[in-house]
């Protein structure tokens, strides 16, 4: 496990300026970062299920259009939104159900109710979480999909998330997304994060990309940092594609 003050020393030995006296330690934590935020991109483009994803729960104000879909996040892929029927926290009987994604030009146009998970809603009656049925016949649901959630669906434009159709009551969301890595600035701060530990043995395509960013160009016509570099990337990338790739689920909600 490497520190930013770990890496910030192999950096400037690299560079062969231990004193700092060409580039600055602000300098080379901003190279780091660079580099870090260039192999989360790549990750996000070839292989973004085995990114850690970050769950954001909160309350929806009745009568709300809209809100931020990721906290502070300004950068992230939405995976999951999941609503309870009320703020309360989640249990047995307030379990968060998936909703279904619908494209921004569709909210508020109509009805986007999607058949239940047994059958249809006028089983359900006042108990959100079984099904009821006719005569005797009853099913217990703990999964609470014949819940009145399940009328609704959300849209992302920018980075407002849209609920529709508008909510009349206080409910509870939960967004569940992947985000960029942690700009790190402390000398303690670690490379990877324990969530992203799965990284650390690639530290090194960090360090020797700090060292090309700080260094721009080469006159050499072999650079060996370049070709370190690209010889650890080569590898990296066939870690990276030979990883399990389990996609995105889809939930169904009208099937058995």
């Amino acid at each position: 496990m490497t520190t930013l003050a770990n890496l910030r020393v192999k950096v400037s030995r690299r560079l062969e300026d231990t004193a700092n006296a060409h580039w600055s330690t602000a300098e080379l934590d901003d190279f780091i970062n660079e580099v870090r935020m260039d192999l989360w991109q790549m990750v996000r483009r070839i292989n973004p299920s085995i990114l850690p994803l970050t769950t954001y729960t909160f309350t929806w104000a009745a009568d709300t259009i809209s809100n931020r879909a990721a906290a502070s996040d300004t950068d992230f892929d939405i995976y999951l939104v999941s609503m309870t029927e009320n703020t309360q926290a989640v249990s047995s009987t307030n379990l968060p159900v998936p909703l279904p994604r619908i494209p921004y030009e569709e909210v508020n146009r109509g009805s986007v109710s999607r058949p239940p998970f047994h059958e249809d809603h006028k089983h359900y009656g006042a108990n959100n979480y079984s099904y009821a049925g006719t005569g005797d016949v009853s099913i217990s649901n703990s999964w609470a999909s014949g819940s009145s959630s399940r009328i609704y669906a959300w849209a992302l434009q920018g980075l407002n998330l849209y609920l529709s159709p508008v909510p009349r009551s206080d409910v509870q969301i939960r967004v569940e997304y992947i985000r960029p890595f942690t700009t790190i600035d402390g000398d303690s701060d670690k490379i990877f994060s324990d969530a992203n530990a799965m990284f650390r043995p690639w530290e090194s395509l960090i360090e020797l990309g700090a060292v090309l960013a700080a260094k721009g160009r080469s006159d050499e016509q072999t650079d060996p940092t370049m070709s370190q570099w690209q010889y650890k990337m080569d590898l990296f990338m066939k870690w990276l594609e030979q990883r399990e790739i389990t996609g995105t689920p889809t939930v169904l909600l009208n099937g058995y």
